[in-house]
């Protein structure tokens, strides 16, 4: 890997001023960065690390009733957060989203806000030979005749067809969370979907964080649903990313789903994405499996899957359909 200078900031506003230029890159606990600065994917003058900055570890009860969670805290502290548990919602879909990434090693390590911010898994981006259009080149090897495609997404995937492989983001955006950022003008607040950016040529991150911009928390909303899940399908239950993710969060059912729903869907597109189709057709519905199947149905539309991931169609309302089911079961 390239040569750089570890700078360890002990402040958020110190790691603002550090990392506010684009020669420099932020470093949580490094997992998915440390990949990437053995492949050459970045090539960073500068590292700032946040480990010794106090504090953002935390996952508390503020006084309004909402829930936040440092974005140092590792998945195995959301996983065992008694707090966290406490609620059936929270217990199904964020607990249970960080217990089942990764493997126990990793997700001692493993930060919400490394999770929101790790790159692609697709090989033509981690591989500098290949021409990849978030490297700055001219398309995506992915769709070309002859690419892997069996991981690759099939929404938003016609200039990049690569699939973002966190777990936590769907869940916050279903849960209607709120993403904490520091930077040079000052703490702001942005949604799930406001984090994420499609893909532009040149531009590595999939956010649309700017350089000096910190994440130092998530906050998970006072008024939460009554019912949420998460489900994702695996090649394997060991270790691996998801082919397919999916995290719901309603309100309702006995009678009709009230405004509000929330289904996204990860590993399916560049960014994690919101399945605008189903929340519409799901809201207002009387709840049961007849219904739940229709909005899997619907959270399907608009695929457009390659040659060689068109299965991924059928897990989409697989996962919705679970997930759904999942969250119905309230206690």
């Amino acid at each position: 890997m390239k040569a750089f200078r570890y700078e360890r900031a002990k402040t958020v506003e110190a790691a603002v001023a550090a990392s506010s230029d684009a020669t420099a890159i932020l470093k949580a606990n490094g997992l998915d960065l440390l990949d990437r600065l053995k492949e050459r994917v970045n090539e960073p003058d500068r590292i700032v690390t946040l480990i010794d900055v106090p504090g953002l570890d935390k996952i508390e009860k503020l006084e309004n009733g909402a829930i936040r969670i440092g974005a140092m805290a590792t998945l195995s502290d959301v996983a065992a957060s008694p707090l966290l548990a406490a609620t059936a919602p929270l217990r199904r879909s964020l607990v249970k989203a960080a217990e089942e990434a990764a493997s126990p090693q990793l997700r001692n390590r493993a930060t919400v806000g490394g999770n929101l911010c790790q790159h692609t898994r697709c090989g033509y981006y981690r591989v500098k030979t290949f021409d990849c259009l978030k490297r700055g080149g001219g398309g995506c090897p992915a769709r070309a005749a002859g690419g892997v495609q069996e991981t690759a997404g099939i929404f938003g995937n016609e200039l990049c067809a690569s699939a973002h492989p966190s777990s936590l983001a769907p869940v916050f955006g279903a849960l209607g969370a709120q993403v904490v950022v520091v930077g040079k003008g000052g703490e702001r607040r942005m949604s799930i979907g406001e984090l994420y950016t499609a893909p532009v040529s040149g531009k590595a991150s999939d956010t649309t964080l700017a350089p000096g911009d910190v994440i130092t928390a998530v906050e998970i909303p006072f008024q939460r649903p009554d019912r949420a899940a998460f489900y994702e399908v695996r090649q394997r239950a060991a270790f691996d990313w998801a082919l397919v993710s999916c995290a719901v969060a309603f309100d309702g059912g006995e009678v009709a789903v009230k405004p509000g729903a929330g289904i996204w869907l990860g590993s399916v597109a560049p960014t994690p994405i919101r399945a605008v189709a189903a929340e519409t057709y799901l809201i207002g519905k009387s709840f049961s499996d007849g219904v739940a199947r229709a909005t899997a149905q619907a959270a399907a539309l608009g695929g457009t899957p390659l040659v060689g991931n068109t299965y991924k169609v059928e897990l989409v309302k697989v996962a919705v359909h679970r997930a759904l089911m999942a969250a119905w079961e309230k206690s």
